[in-house]
């Protein structure tokens, strides 16, 4: 009895070493940290601009938009793509523009030109001189992407239009369809129907299941189209939304529909370069976060409504209800856990924040690998500078040893996020995270030292278009940020905010729809601003010789990661330098550790082709 009464003590003497809750292991010196002033980009300007940097051809071929480069923009959208990609990007309001710049042999010739539809007039004069000049860019190897269509009458109206989008005729010019299928190989996540079965599914249906229906003619792939009943329509001639046309020296495609628009063009941008090239090596941050906001609270209030609901006070609430679910999230998904303290939500009672319950929280999470990270959020009137006066008030006199490494935004302006930053307080904060918001732009620096980084989606939610954008943004950048706000259970508005309602939801959510993302690291937000650091400083050079695919990287820190993405029969056998692990059926994540690494193929299962 002796040994056994030992050795449980032992157990707990080395539980409680181990588990030094009291300083942050995730905490960094940001002055040490690569900073905003190591960030790698390649060239980028506008019409009329100097072309100074293009001639970088040894990194990655540059790009053109033809549109506007305003908020929202396709022309925001590259840049956004071509910071994340390495890539020289251009920007032109008109096709006659780019063409100027074009036939005098002003710059390199683009790898490919995005196209926004909406900014060329269609019933210029000189229409049909602008489409032909894209169909010799084509010809001459450039591949052309169509961001989306103009209108059906235009489409009608121009036979070399139609040719050069690989349009046959117009079927209808408009159709209603029941679902949509993405076909497997353009984004990563593999096939997906977006067609709902239940009257629960019918809640995600969210997508646009109207739009124009062509015939395309023959050298085309389709990519994703529209579901209607195959005993009226063969699936062969269903309605298409996104496809390529091959001219023989390029590729053409087209979006039919504002797929490429805020995050998701990002992926579609990614996944139309892999079509065009036999393998594809891009960079990816590779980091996949869980966020809890407003989580733990400390103070025990709104107790007469949360007593009503639960028969128990927040603390019992967040301790008793809520808790076991972030350990099943933990233990059950491949995310890493980051969770925002709420010291207060009401700063304007006379309830205080309980010491017990911190200790209690600091341990379990520490248990679980998680991060504990500082929210700015209160329901009261409160300003955040008294907000910052009171919570470091009750931190210095419990915890002061802790220091928040991050930092929930929620609704901060950016003023006020400059007072938060320059508070003493918070000075180790080296990364916020930033709402929820349909952009492009979802990782950077908010200032000198601090890196932003945007959630993605909220958990309680997974509609269809949802899950489009998240496939796109893994394929882009290996990336997710998925926040979930406990203030709604604390403060509930209504029925649909009790936890026994939300977790359904989260549960369903969290557990099924990342898994096929699971080769990408789960991390904490410390953890993933250390993957954006490096990602952002990083540039690099490669090159294939028969089955080796030599790289050479420059950067502030390692390791970085990259997805290859490969022909049907090959496969990573070793990686010098690095390590690789598969995402999916021709898709590598490759870890490079140093400068210079070899990837190693096995090419012999690869198909051959008589000719």
């Amino acid at each position: 009895m002796a040994i056994v009464f030992f050795l449980f003590q032992l157990l707990n003497m080395a539980k409680a070493s181990w588990n030094n809750y009291q300083t942050n292991t995730f905490a960094q010196d940001t002055e040490a940290l690569p900073d905003r002033s190591s960030v790698y980009q390649a060239g980028q300007q506008t019409s009329g601009e100097s072309d100074e940097n293009w001639g970088d051809g040894v990194y990655c071929a540059p790009v053109v938009c033809i549109g506007e480069n305003q908020e929202g923009s396709f022309g925001e959208l590259l840049r956004d793509w071509g910071f994340y990609m390495k890539r020289s990007v251009s920007i032109y309001e008109s096709v006659s523009d780019y063409q100027t710049v074009y036939e005098a042999g002003d710059q390199s010739t683009p790898q490919f030109l995005l196209i926004d539809s909406n900014v060329i007039d269609w019933n210029c004069k000189n229409t049909l001189k602008e489409i032909k000049f894209l169909q010799s860019c084509a010809d001459a190897g450039i591949h052309l992407i169509f961001g989306n269509l103009p209108e059906v009458s235009v489409i009608k109206k121009y036979k070399a239009l139609r040719e050069l989008l690989g349009i046959e005729s117009v079927r209808q010019e408009s159709v209603t369809v029941e679902g949509i299928h993405l076909y497997e190989g353009l984004l990563l996540g593999g096939e997906v129907i977006y067609k709902p079965q239940t009257e629960e599914e019918e809640k995600r249906q969210d997508m646009a299941l109207t739009f124009p229906w062509y015939n395309l003619s023959s050298g085309t792939k389709v990519y994703m189209k529209g579901m209607l009943d195959q005993e009226v329509v063969d699936v062969q001639e269903q309605p298409v939304l996104i496809w390529r046309k091959s001219t023989g020296n390029s590729f053409v495609f087209a979006v039919n529909g504002d797929y490429m628009k805020g995050a998701s063009g990002l992926g579609l941008l990614t996944g139309m370069l892999c079509q065009t090239q036999d393998y594809t090596l891009y960079p990816v941050v590779n980091a996949q976060n869980f966020i809890f906001t407003g989580y733990p609270a400390l103070a025990e209030e709104n107790s007469d409504t949360l007593q009503s609901l639960y028969s128990q006070t927040m603390s019992g609430v967040f301790r008793d209800v809520i808790w076991p679910s972030v350990s099943v999230i933990s233990h059950r998904t491949s995310l890493g856990i980051s969770s925002m303290i709420a010291m207060q939500y009401d700063y304007s009672d006379d309830v205080w924040p309980k010491t017990q319950e911190l200790f209690y929280y600091m341990e379990s999470m520490k248990e679980l690998g998680a991060e504990m990270g500082y929210s700015t959020v209160s329901i009261s009137d409160t300003g955040i500078e008294e907000k910052l006066i009171q919570d470091k008030e009750f931190w210095d006199k419990v915890l002061s040893t802790y220091r928040f490494s991050s930092l929930y935004r929620g609704t901060l302006s950016d003023d006020e996020m400059n007072t938060v930053l320059k508070n003493k307080f918070l000075s180790d904060i080296c990364t916020i995270v930033e709402p929820i918001e349909d952009t492009s732009d979802l990782i950077g620096y908010a200032n000198e030292h601090v890196t932003r980084q945007r959630a993605l989606i909220d958990g309680y939610e997974h509609t269809y278009s949802q899950d489009f954008a998240i496939r796109s943004i893994e394929t882009a950048l290996g990336y997710t940020s998925i926040l979930t706000d406990i203030g709604r259970v604390a403060y509930p508005q209504s029925e649909a905010d009790a936890w026994e309602n939300l977790s359904k939801e989260l549960m369903a959510n969290t557990t099924t729809y990342w898994k096929t993302f699971s080769a990408f690291e789960g991390t904490t937000l410390s953890q993933s601003d250390a993957h954006i650091r490096n990602f952002l400083a990083m540039s690099y050079t490669e090159e294939r010789e028969d089955s080796c695919i030599k790289v050479n990287i420059k950067g502030s820190g390692f390791p970085v990661w990259f997805v290859l993405k490969i022909g049907e029969g090959e496969m990573v056998t070793q990686v010098e330098g690095g390590s690789a692990s598969r995402i999916e059926k021709g898709v590598w994540l490759i870890e490079a550790d140093q400068s210079q690494i070899e990837i190693n193929l096995d090419q012999s299962s690869k198909p051959f082709y008589y000719e």
